[in-house]
């Protein structure tokens, strides 16, 4: 998520020993390798999409093994009184870092990722943006995602991160404009924090996402989102005003089109086919513009709008594990069957279109 300062200090702190304790249960052999294969990077889900060992954005998300086996760090996490989405407990090796990136991906646009540090040291340095800071042990932190950031460990620890991903309701923002601080600012102390001791007895209710991704995005978003991406792209002075505007006029064609199909099909089976193809020809008509239209000096306008609008547009891998919902007569009801587990969905799943394919190579597929 983009926010006013690369990062932000909340008033709350938390029993590191505790959550030290807690860690310190785990074998080796419950850390994963992160999926992109960073050096030294590594974590253990602690809520995520079936409460199942992946890495996945969309669908149901519920605790795993591991956080019911961890009854301060289910705590901690209830103690915002927030809906959670995908969580987990990362690690960073000495010597190694998390490499530069940006997460402009659906997911990321109205989600901030709470960081609360368990095992970490002073040489132990975030960087966002042009600015730097190091998380103390048992304090809590917010940062702007959408800005290039990194993590370098040059210390001798193996650093320990509780990162838990919200959208955050108005009581979370609203301590963010009046309680936080921003790192490096000059405003006076914040208010003394709140710390969150651990309790034998306290059984905490985790409220988790349910809805992370639509099965067919509304028109109303698309428009909304190609919209952002066009305000960036003209804030951008750098961009060719022609390439720029030809780029604008191919999303806002985009957005058009989709409310056209939309008001056909709205997410109904049948429409599928048609939704696919208009991202594709979009994909097509934009890709001769992915060097020279830019958001800024290191990310491409076509990068943004394959992940944070083409993509999620169409999750149809999830039509088949959302509960149905019946309306008859003034009452409304939800039909799940409670005898099936809920499915992990990934893009090697089989795509609901009935192809036969993998999603990644039918409705999923982004050339």
């Amino acid at each position: 998520m983009q926010l006013e300062n690369e990062f932000y200090k909340l008033p709350l702190t938390f029993d590191i020993e505790q959550l030290r304790r807690e860690v310190l249960r785990f074998d080796e052999s419950d850390w994963a390798p992160h999926h992109e294969h960073f050096e030294g990077n590594s974590a253990i889900p602690l809520i995520s999409v079936g409460g199942g060992f992946n890495n996945e954005f969309k669908g149901e998300m519920k605790q795993t093994p591991a956080l019911e086996a961890s009854p301060y760090i289910q705590q901690v996490i209830a103690s915002f009184g927030e809906v959670v989405g995908r969580s987990r407990l990362m690690r960073l090796a000495p010597g190694c870092e998390v490499p530069l990136h940006c997460d402009i991906n659906y997911h990321w646009h109205k989600r901030v990722r709470i960081h609360i540090p368990i095992v970490t040291e002073e040489n132990v340095i975030f960087h966002c943006g042009d600015k730097q800071t190091h998380m103390a042990a048992g304090d809590c932190w917010i940062f702007d995602s959408w800005k290039h950031h990194k993590v370098v460990n040059n210390s001798d620890c193996l650093r320990v991160h509780l990162v838990i991903d919200i959208i955050g309701s108005s009581r979370f923002w609203s301590m963010i404009r009046d309680r936080s601080i921003p790192s490096g600012s000059i405003l006076p102390p914040p208010t003394p924090s709140h710390f969150l001791a651990y309790s034998n007895d306290m059984l905490p209710e985790l409220k988790t996402e349910n809805f992370n991704f639509p099965i067919i995005m509304t028109p109303s978003e698309i428009e909304s989102l190609t919209n952002e991406l066009a305000s960036q792209i003209m804030e951008y002075s750098s961009n060719n005003g022609g390439s720029a505007q030809e780029f604008i006029r191919i999303i806002k064609d985009f957005s058009l089109d989709w409310q056209e199909l939309w008001s056909r099909f709205a997410a109904n089976k049948e429409g599928w086919p048609f939704y696919h193809q208009l991202r594709q020809r979009t994909l097509e008509r934009a890709s001769v513009f992915e060097k020279t239209v830019l958001v800024n000096g290191q990310t491409s306008a076509m990068k943004v709008l394959i992940h944070l609008i083409v993509a999620p547009s169409m999750s149809t891998e999830l039509a088949e594990v959302r509960p149905s919902t019946v309306v008859a007569g003034a009452e409304k009801r939800t039909e799940i069957n409670s005898q099936k587990p809920a499915k992990s969905m990934s893009r090697n799943s089989p795509c609901h279109c009935g192809s036969g394919e993998k999603f990644k190579h039918c409705h999923g597929k982004m050339s």
